[in-house]
Formats: structure tokens, sequence, C-alpha cells
């Protein structure tokens, strides 16, 4: 069974609870899911650990309000110039990691150097992004629905949708990459680089493709959640983004399609759940995902389907 269908009943969530807290945490849930997904194809599906999905992020906000706002388009197709934009940097960034052949420690780091970067360029670039002070978003994605016409996504249930939506595309857009022939050469890459290489796969290539497909969609989430939030600001491209995607892939299941989904849910809610004081909440949440990372090196998922199997 495609792992994707198992997130159409959350679809049947807003007719059976009016929480809006509850609606609101699903959401975020759905963004920060796009953004580990496309981490998880970096990282889970060619080997690859980056710290550039920070800047991704920040970067799908900030490029989608402001050519949205310059040019007076909608927001999809404000999108495009940003995943160009995107896709641009992602083939410099890899082009100079993988053409110096950085693996591991050292490709973490230098890809930690130029999400900093980024994240420093728009922090003092204040004609444009407004400094550490950001942009409020009062701008509102649009969507053409047969009978209804134009709508604006506004309020919990629309946004719930939208998002549920595209993490739905995007899912079943990685369950098609992963069973593909591209996604065979990313597995192999993973489980032994040099072999890959005697077997004639183009290694620079498909971590290049990784690494971009990653970016965008990384991009979109960023974009997704700057809208939703109405506000943008530097931090969104920290390292703490980063971070956040692998926590989330750890904790859900690394190389798995619903890992990510379950680990961004975890993520989102624990500190809901958790009611202590924030640095109790803290120390706490770290103590669960260092238990959990080390008793369960697959994650969630993939404890689950171990116990499957044996039953």
């Amino acid at each position: 069974m495609n792992p994707v269908w198992l997130l159409a009943p959350l679809y049947l969530i807003p007719a059976f609870s009016q929480n809006e807290v509850v609606l609101t945490i699903l959401i975020f849930t759905f963004i920060l899911s796009i953004l580990a997904i496309g981490f998880n194809i970096v990282f889970g599906y060619a080997g690859q650990l980056t710290m550039f999905h920070g800047a991704a992020f920040g970067m799908g906000a900030y490029g989608t309000y402001l050519i949205l706002n310059k040019l007076g388009i909608s927001f999809w197709l404000a999108l495009l110039p940003t995943f160009a934009g995107i896709l641009l940097l992602s083939l410099l960034v890899g082009w100079i990691c993988f053409k110096f052949q950085l693996r591991e420690f050292y490709f973490a780091v230098v890809t930690l150097a130029f999400s900093e970067l980024a994240r420093l360029v728009v922090l003092n670039w204040n004609s444009v992004t407004n400094g550490t002070l950001g942009l409020l978003v009062l701008d509102k994605p649009t969507l053409w629905l047969p009978w209804v016409g134009v709508m604006k996504i506004e309020g919990t249930r629309a946004w719930y949708l939208l998002a549920l939506s595209s993490l739905l595309v995007v899912a079943a857009f990685s369950r098609v990459l992963v069973c593909s022939w591209i996604g065979r050469n990313f597995a192999a890459i993973r489980l032994n680089e040099e072999l890959a290489q005697t077997l004639g796969i183009n290694t620079f290539r498909y971590k290049l493709l990784a690494f971009t497909i990653s970016n965008v969609l990384a991009g979109f989430a960023g974009a997704l959640f700057g809208f939703y939030t109405n506000y943008i600001e530097p931090s969104q491209l920290s390292i703490t983004q980063s971070l956040d995607a692998i926590a989330m892939v750890l904790l859900g299941g690394v190389g798995s399609i619903l890992g990510p989904v379950v680990g961004a849910l975890l993520l989102t809610g624990l500190p809901h759940v958790i009611e202590f004081s924030a640095e109790l909440r803290a120390a706490a949440y770290g103590a669960i995902l260092i238990l959990v990372i080390l008793v369960m090196p697959r994650g969630v998922v993939g404890l689950f389907s171990r116990w499957r199997h044996v039953s």
C-alpha cells in the first residue's frame, strides 16, 4: 500500500474537531513536514548531511513575498522565480561542495557556512529585507475553486486544507522519486559511493540533484510558513531550522515516506503537551529526543514496521 494514502483521513479532522489549537498545531506540522521530507531526500535517501536547509527555508519566505509585493502577482506565480533562485543558488553551493568532494562532517560545515552567509545578507540588507525588524506579510494565497471562483486562503480551516494538500503533493512526489531509477541511484550513493562510481553512476550529478530538490522543497515550506504566520524574519534562515529538520527525520524515521511527518508531529506537539517551564520543557524534550534516537535508531516509523513484521 502506498503510505501517502495514510495521510488522506486527516482531511476529516476539521469535521470532527472545532478546536483551533489542535488545527493550528497540525497546520504547523504539515508545513514543517514538507521541510523534513525535503531534508529526508538528500539525507535519508542520498546520504548527504546538509545544513543549508534553514537558508533555503528562509529564502523561500523572503523571495516569495518580495517578488509578490514588487510585481503584484499571485502567491503561486511568485513561487516560480523563488524556486528558480533557490535552484541556482543550490547548484552553485552544491557544485562547490561536491566538486571538492566534501563529505560527511566537511560537507555539513561548508553548507552551514553558506547558510550563515545567506542569513547575514538578509539580516544586513535593510533596504530590501527590513533587517532585524523583518517583514509583515498582509497578502494571502488565493485559489480558484469550481462554483466558487477565486478565494483567499484565510482562517484556520482553509489553511489546514491548503497545508495538508501541499503535504500530500510533496509526499507523493517524494514517493515517486525514491521509487524511480533516480531514487535507486540515490540509494546506491548512500550505501557505497565508491562502488556506485565503479558501477557507472555519476555520483556528482545525483548528489547535486538530491541537494537541489531538497532545497526547493524547503523553500516551498518556508513560503507557506511565512504567509501563514504573517511575519518573516532573519531567524528563519538560522541553523535552528536545519537542526529542526534533522530532529524530525531522525525522530520519525530516516529513509521513510511517513517518518518526516511523524517526526514533525512529535516535534510540534511535544512542547504543547509538556507543561513545564521553558527551561525544563527544553531539557525534557531534548532527553526524549536523545532517548528515542538511542533506543530507536530507525525512528518511530522504523520501530513500528519492525513490530509489524515480527507479529
